[in-house]
């Protein structure tokens, strides 16, 4: 297995040029949960090789992916910890089953990573607001771990990133692309990208937060993934976020094929995107259905039913998470047979939810029997959900 990693490391690193700081940290006789930003599909990979020898990483992974063949193997090998799929219809005492495996993990001595957003950047920047996976897995995690925050930058612009649209081709796509590049290279001459990876022990924080509510605990670590770096102050938001803009490396040494190279204008679910709400008219909406859709969100959310309308974005305003998110369009597919089927992702407001009460859609997509069986739909909102 050695072997394997040192042969990997070696073809990564002929693209990229990390600076790991901090891995004294790493040292340790206790279980490790590491907690790192996820900005791209080749991170993993990065992390997982170039960490290997301070600590043997044991990365949480989907069924969705587990399973596939030749794949399965490579997880496998690196000690890939996987969870079954979350269906929509899970209640919380399921979803707790998932996360147990993973504290079991961890009292069985071994270092878990874990990406708290459980995807890809949509942004320049860690958004994880609506996300609960690691606030559940640490409240039961023992006593003895030790968590340990990972800030990396520079992977905003790269290929495996939303920064580019080929990330939809799959991973397979790009990891042939990626083979293609260093032999079009001669190997040696890969253009670098530079990485900077940087390493703190958040544990004491996490040990505070994690008794706090959830959109705290989240905020604690998004503060933490974008945390200005106190030798390059820029580029800056409004709220003093540190946001990337994307950094596109050529991939050939004789050819810039990146020269014209810009970011998507919107990425889809990013927070550009869920602000981009339609307003619709809702004077056919029956007043029984907005007291049906406004009482379970009230409910869910445990907040006065005064406090809902039909303009309040569900994230945004209302603080969903991918659970409640979950919950509300199960809830409305039971209550409403008649019901539209909108992709959740579609779901940003509530007239959303009112809309697909009454089957009321210009997208014929969204008009289709819901089949909540059916693999495709799990399989793309588990992403979603955890």
């Amino acid at each position: 297995m050695k072997l394997i990693i040192l042969i990997y490391k070696f073809f990564l690193a002929r693209r990229y040029k990390l600076e790991i700081k901090n891995t004294e940290i790493l040292k340790h006789n206790w279980p490790v949960l590491l907690l790192p930003n996820h900005v791209a599909l080749i991170d993993p990979q990065i992390l997982i090789t170039f960490l290997y020898k301070y600590l043997k990483l044991s990365p949480v992974a989907s069924e969705k992916f587990f399973n596939v063949p030749i794949l399965k193997q490579v997880m496998q090998a690196v000690w890939t910890i996987p969870i079954w799929e979350i269906s929509a219809w899970a209640n919380s005492e399921e979803v707790k089953k998932v996360f147990g495996d993973i504290v079991k993990a961890l009292e069985n001595w071994k270092n878990v990573l874990i990406y708290p957003s459980w995807e890809i950047y949509k942004q320049g920047f860690e958004v994880i607001r609506w996300k609960q996976a690691v606030y559940n897995i640490v409240k039961n995690m023992p006593e003895n771990t030790r968590v340990i925050g990972l800030r990396q930058r520079w992977l905003w612009g790269s290929m495996w990133s939303k920064a580019w649209n080929w990330w939809k081709t799959g991973f397979f796509t790009l990891f042939w692309k990626w083979v293609f590049y260093i032999f079009a290279n001669l190997i040696f001459f890969v253009p670098k990208r530079k990485v900077n990876i940087e390493l703190e022990d958040i544990t004491d924080q996490i040990n505070t937060y994690k008794n706090m509510d959830l959109n705290s605990f989240n905020w604690f670590l998004e503060n933490f993934y974008n945390k200005i770096p106190l030798s390059q102050p820029f580029p800056q938001g409004e709220k003093g976020v540190f946001i990337e803009k994307a950094n596109f490396i050529k991939h050939y040494f004789y050819y810039n094929d990146v020269k014209n190279k810009k970011e998507p204008e919107i990425i889809e679910w990013s927070l550009k995107d869920l602000e981009n709400t339609k307003n619709v008219d809702l004077s056919t909406i029956s007043q029984e259905t907005k007291d049906v859709v406004f009482e379970k969100i009230a409910g869910i959310k445990e907040i006065d039913i005064s406090n809902i309308d039909e303009n309040k974005n569900l994230v945004i305003d209302l603080y969903f998470d991918s659970l409640d998110m979950a919950e509300i369009k199960s809830f409305i597919q039971v209550k409403f047979p008649w019901s539209s089927n909108p992709p959740i992702t579609d779901l940003k407001s509530v007239w959303d939810l009112l809309i697909m009460a009454e089957w009321k859609s210009d997208n014929e997509e969204e008009l289709k029997d819901c089949n909540w069986q059916k693999w495709e739909e799990k399989g793309e909102l588990v992403e979603k959900i955890i």
